[in-house]
């Protein structure tokens, strides 16, 4: 399904008036209502319910009305997965959304989400998306994101979210079926992906949207293109342009700003854990810009802001794929989805047995910014590791304390070989131990390839006139690995998001040999800057920031040489020298 080439195909009911309201307090056991929504097709159909009781505290002081459904399939597949957001009312009045159900159910009993909650949480719905500000993660210091995307890595979302669980149902995603390495991406946010066959209407014929009403059918996409993810659910309410739904967060992520959809159901899927509607999207409608705990907000007919996504895939010079991805803008997601896109492109389309090598090229575009340039090659079985390298560089971008970033587009080119070029350092040598400031120091490296074949190669660092007299460390090895041994505590303290693109541009690649020559030096740092000849007891006091952290800055790199390699380079040595 390309979204660019469809129109707003539906009427929006832009004079549609608010409903009457029943409050909670006026809700007791024992009355009987109805509520709306749609079990096929795009056809709104009613359903019967009686009010079983109050939970009062459902949440710290928020109440849930439980009610016992009836009519239609309910019978058979107790309350469905989708229905979540169904208008329910009593005596013509609405009393909230349907929003829960209970796993593994003998009868269709499920929780509603009373509507002045919903009102009271998703009444400020913006006609525009919130303003770009930073997302600061107080649990987390900024440079251990970036210091991860430095080491091809990305930092998984549980830590990021300092261990913290939701306590928001699982989120079901629906669309194509994610392969494992994929899933293991999403670890620490509570989404469960729906594995459904993808479907398609017949020769001639269209999917049928629901109306824009109450108890119509619609749906959020987190991404899509050539990979559709989304969440799909019912309309509870709609006042002029202003629509709410589900009656249960999102990802309770507060201001958003995605795709909303118009969707239909093209069947039920009956489940002794949870029967859920297998609903597609039909047309894009306007755009969600509120995720709460009491459900979702959108504004109909209002375009969402999207990061576009271009990946393209050689098949070894056989035959190139070309994808193109539009994916949400947050900075959590944009990450996840992004590498979530990497993973699948290349699940899809390469062996999952067998040795392989990737080679990837590309660029991010930043507003205001230089492109940050993308290179990276990886021989190995696992290419997750390909999605985890693209998904860091972005959480170094999007995780930033300093600005929030304005992505233009990512472009990646992927190219893939189904051989492993891959070589390990298997030592390093000097001709001498000792060296003199100035001096130029051929460095002798043995690199061996994966049939035990060893060869040597040999670059020169240079010593610096300013070095200290005293022992210096000389450290070989792949970008990756070097800045997992931290030679330089300064190497990514920054005060601003072009220092962020500024190291992300300069970062060790893991297809070249480096060497670097790192000394230990006297004084201590401030911010990022170096202070000289101060009494040790006043340096025991100051950390990178000037508090009384006790972090010194003790290894500063003096020299650098690099190999360039046309293959992925693993491995780490390091020797001592004399500078004299």
């Amino acid at each position: 399904m390309k979204p660019a080439a469809l129109a707003l195909a539906i009427l929006l009911p832009l004079h549609a008036q608010a409903p009457a309201t029943m409050p909670l307090s006026d809700i007791h056991a024992g009355m009987k209502g109805y509520g709306k929504t749609v079990f096929q097709g795009g056809k709104i159909e009613r359903f019967d319910f009686e009010v079983v009781g109050i939970q009062r505290n459902a949440y710290p002081g928020r109440g849930r009305i439980m009610i016992k459904a009836s009519g239609g399939p309910l019978a058979q597949t107790g309350i469905l997965e989708g229905m979540s957001g169904s208008p329910c009312y009593i005596d013509g009045k609405l009393i909230g959304a349907l929003s829960t159900g209970i796993q593994f159910e003998k009868a269709a009993i499920g929780g509603v989400t009373p509507i002045g909650e919903m009102l009271e949480q998703l009444r400020d719905i913006p006609d525009i998306p919130s303003s770009r500000t930073p997302l600061i993660l107080p649990k987390l210091a900024p440079p251990t994101v970036l210091k991860a995307a430095l080491e091809g890595r990305m930092v998984p979302l549980d830590k990021l979210l300092g261990g913290a669980a939701s306590d928001a149902p699982p989120l079901d995603l629906v669309g194509t079926p994610l392969s494992p390495e994929t899933q293991k991406l999403w670890t620490g946010l509570p989404v469960r992906f729906t594995s459904v066959p993808a479907l398609s209407p017949a020769a001639g014929s269209k999917l049928q949207a629901s109306p824009l009403e109450p108890g119509g059918m619609a749906s959020i996409q987190l991404m899509q293109g050539d990979l559709d993810m989304g969440a799909a659910g019912t309309i509870t309410y709609v006042s002029g342009k202003r629509v709410l739904l589900f009656g249960h967060p999102l990802l309770n992520m507060g201001a958003v700003d995605l795709p909303l959809w118009s969707a239909t159901v093209a069947t039920l899927v009956p489940s002794y854990s949870s029967s859920f509607k297998l609903a597609l999207p039909v047309a894009p409608i306007g755009a969600l810009r509120l995720d709460r705990n009491s459900g979702v907000a959108g504004i109909l007919g209002a375009q969402p802001h999207m990061v576009p996504l271009r990946v393209g895939l050689d098949l070894g010079g056989r035959r190139t794929l070309n994808y193109r991805f539009e994916i949400m803008d947050q900075p959590l997601m944009t990450p996840m989805l992004a590498a979530t896109a990497v993973s699948q492109v290349l699940s899809s389309n390469i062996r999952g047995t067998g040795f392989q090598s990737l080679s990837l090229q590309g660029n991010i575009k930043l507003e205001g910014e230089p492109p940050i340039q993308l290179e990276n090659v990886i021989a190995d079985l696992n290419a997750g590791r390909m999605a985890q390298y693209v998904g860091g560089i972005l959480q170094a971008v999007t995780l930033n304390p300093f600005k929030r970033p304005v992505i233009d587009g990512i472009s990646l080119t992927i190219k893939a070989e189904e051989r492993l070029d891959l070589a390990a350092i298997a030592g390093i040598r000097l001709l001498k131990a000792h060296a003199k400031r100035g001096e130029v120091l051929p460095v002798l490296v043995t690199l061996q390839n994966i049939q035990g074949v060893r060869e040597t190669a040999t670059f020169d660092i240079q010593v610096p006139a300013s070095a200290e007299k005293g022992p210096a460390i000389l450290m070989v090895g792949d970008g990756f690995s070097l800045m997992a041994a931290d030679p330089d505590q300064r190497a990514v303290q920054t005060a601003s998001l072009g220092d962020v693109v500024r190291v992300l541009n300069g970062a060790l690649r893991n297809n070249h040999a480096y060497a670097l020559l790192v000394q230990a030096q006297p004084g201590a740092g401030l911010r990022g800057s170096r202070i000289e000849g101060i009494p040790p007891t006043v340096a025991a006091l100051l950390g990178e920031d000037g508090s009384s952290s006790g972090n010194r800055l003790q290894r500063q790199i003096i020299g650098r040489a690099v190999l360039p390699l046309d293959r992925e380079v693993r491995g780490f040595s390091q020797m001592t020298l004399q500078i004299e």
